[in-house]
């Protein structure tokens, strides 16, 4: 989800400025069926901290520390949930432990203000459980 400073400062425009710029959906609501795809949070959750993990074992640590040197906030690559707290942790202010811990908590933040999103957005879409896809 974006905030108006977020797409101000990647934009240069104001945040109703750039909502008035989207163009309208490719297919229109009476054209289709609209599906939101909810999942349980508890469900989420494990699949949230089990993909991080698997980031992890996959690299994350390793390209994180590519990026050590010329790491700065204001990157757009500093915006990828957990990439500020693998830095943290290769500066020694984190155990990677504590860093994964946060970066998972950072997801399920993240997740919940989409969740908010969909219902204020999303009412009159059809719902489908993420436990029966």
């Amino acid at each position: 989800m974006l905030r108006a400073f977020e797409v101000q400062q990647a934009t240069g425009r104001g945040l109703a400025d750039w909502h008035d710029a989207t163009p309208p959906p490719v297919l229109a609501p009476q054209d289709c069926t609209r599906l939101l795809i909810e999942a349980p949070r508890d469900w989420l959750a494990a699949r949230i901290a089990a993909r991080f993990d698997a980031m992890l074992a996959a690299g994350a640590l390793d390209e994180a520390r590519a990026n050590l040197a010329l790491w700065s906030p204001a990157l757009p690559s500093a915006k990828a949930i957990g990439a500020a707290e693998l830095i943290a942790h290769l500066r020694g202010e984190l155990s990677l432990d504590a860093a994964r811990d946060r970066a998972i908590t950072a997801t399920r933040r993240y997740a919940k203000r989409q969740r908010t999103w969909f219902r204020a957005r999303m009412r009159d879409w059809q719902r489908v459980s993420a436990c029966d896809i």
